[in-house]
Parts: structure tokens; sequence; C-alpha cells
């Protein structure tokens, strides 16, 4: 692998590659193109191959604003759920795109999934993402009591999971379990150091210049240090336990890093848990040898801890 990594720095120094900050035009041609396209965006799981739904029962369920996926295996607890909640900048992706990884936690994993299709910006900004998880998660508490219930999303999902969880305690409603959050933005206001020494070095996933990017599109600038947005400034205190994972090479690794510290001062429960040589979001890439053999086996413990 280290050739590899040796080729995308000479990639990189050869063709000076910087990163891309929209202009206000370019922006606003950009999110049209891009609210079209999720508007025709195919959802229907069903259709998936089938080795990844073949003995699995695919309810579709549907919210006020948004909708949603049970997924269920006849040999799974059914007492007990995973709410998946995917990434995608929270502009893209559906539970149809992430099937490899749903099918992953029915199946290898062995619990059934709740996963959501909330509304993707920029046709629908802040806080309508949210709004859509809190709605999924009240569906749920219909039917599971909330101590089976735990929250699991990647990148821009990993970010939701925690926002949703400040808003269930600010709201006093049940707690999940616990959350399982990889490769989150736990902040919208500033490059960190892992952001100036991975970005399009290592990772070429998310890179500086995504920050400003987001202005406009998801949220305003404004809105960049709202908990809801960045909980990294909210009040952390009572949360259910977190689990952060980060890959050591991506730039989003001082997020999780600095969400940690400030978790353990709030006296919660916290567990940081780092992979060298895997890129952002690697949890949802059952295809990738490395994720298997390093990764899953601490997810699998954490859902034996926390589902039984």
């Amino acid at each position: 692998m280290e050739w590899l990594n040796w080729m995308k720095r000479a990639i990189v120094w050869v063709c000076r590659i910087k990163p891309k900050v929209f202009s206000a035009e370019e922006k606003k041609a950009w999110c049209e193109k891009t609210a079209a396209g999720n508007r025709a965006q195919d959802r229907d799981i069903t259709a998936c191959p089938g080795e990844l739904i073949d003995g699995l029962t695919m309810e579709a369920v549907p919210l006020p604003n948004a909708s949603a996926w049970m997924v269920t295996k006849p040999d799974n607890p059914q007492d007990k759920v995973i709410y998946y909640i995917h990434g995608g900048g929270f502009i893209g992706a559906c539970t149809k795109a992430r099937m490899p990884f749903v099918s992953v936690l029915a199946k290898r994993f062995g619990y059934n999934v709740f996963s959501l299709d909330y509304r993707l910006a920029p046709e629908y900004p802040h806080p309508c993402q949210l709004d859509d998880c809190l709605d999924g998660y009240m569906w749920l508490l219909d039917r599971f009591a909330s101590e089976n219930i735990v929250l699991i999303g990647e990148s821009a999902g990993g970010t939701l999971v925690l926002t949703l969880s400040l808003l269930l305690r600010d709201r006093q409603l049940p707690l999940p379990k616990a959350i399982y959050a990889n490769s989150p933005a736990t902040q919208l206001a500033e490059y960190t150091d892992s952001y100036r020494r991975f970005s399009l070095k290592e990772d070429f996933i998310v890179t500086e210049g995504i920050i400003e990017n987001m202005y406009g599109v998801y949220i305003r600038q404004e809105e960049a240090k709202e908990p809801y947005v960045s909980p990294l400034y909210g009040d952390l205190h009572g949360l259910p336990p977190i689990t952060l994972t980060a890959s050591e090479c991506e730039c989003l690794l001082d997020d999780s890093r600095m969400l940690y510290d400030k978790l353990l001062a709030a006296q919660n429960e916290a567990q940081l848990l780092t992979y060298p040589g895997l890129c952002h979001a690697f949890i949802i890439s059952p295809q990738m040898k490395r994720v298997v053999r390093d990764a899953y086996p601490d997810l699998d413990t954490w859902l034996r801890k926390h589902l039984g």
C-alpha cells in the first residue's frame, strides 16, 4: 500500500491540486443540478442485488417529511434495533446506496436495521435533516424500548447521530442505549491540523474547502457554531455512551479527538477508536479487507455490549 500513497502524493505534486471553493454563481448552478438529481434518486432497496437482500424482509416506512426502511431477518432479535443514519455530506446518498453496509449489519452482525432516508440539502437545508432524524426516532419509540435502540452513522450521518442525541436530551425524551459515530464532522467552523496534514495528501474525500462549500448549501455561515450543527460547541452533559471512530489519516480525525476530550470533560462514557491507513467513513465499506479485519471486530464488540 505504501506505493499507492506515494503515487497519490506524486499526482498531487504534479497536478498542484488545490481544494475547490465554489463561487456564488458556481454554487447556485451546482445546487440546482444537485437538487434535481436528488429528486430523481431511486431509493427502492427491493431492487438491490440478490446477494444483499436475500433472506431479508424490507418494509417501507413513511414519515411526516421523509421515509425509511425497516430491514429485518427472521432469526435476529426482534425487540432490538439499529437506527442507521447514512452519510453523504448532507446532500447525497440514501439507504439503497448504503445497502452493502445495511446488509452486513442485518446478516453478519445479526441485528435488524431501521435506515432513514432524510431530506437532502440543498433543496432542504438544516434543520430538515435533524427534524427527519427525530421523526424516525419517535417512530421507533412507539415500537421499541429506548434501551434496545442504538444509533450508528458515518460522516454526515455520524454528525446527525450526535446532534440527535443532543436534541433528545434537550427535549427530555428517552435516550438510546448508545451511539456509534464513524468519521463525524463534529464542527463546521474551522480547519484543524488534521485537515492541513491530510487534505489532498492522504484524504481525497473530505478536504479543505468543504466548510465554505457548506455555507448556503447545508447551513448559513452564522449557524456554523450552533450545537445542532456542530456538537463540539454544545453542552455535552448527560448523553448516552458514545463511541467515536476515525481513520488516522483523514481530515476529520481532530474533530473526533476534540469531541472525545469534551465528552470526557462533561463526564460522559466515551470511547475513541482510530485506525491507520483506512479511508474516511470506512465503516460502510465491507468490500475492503482491512475494514473487515481491523474495524468490524470492534463494531461487533460494541453491538454485543449495548444490544446483547
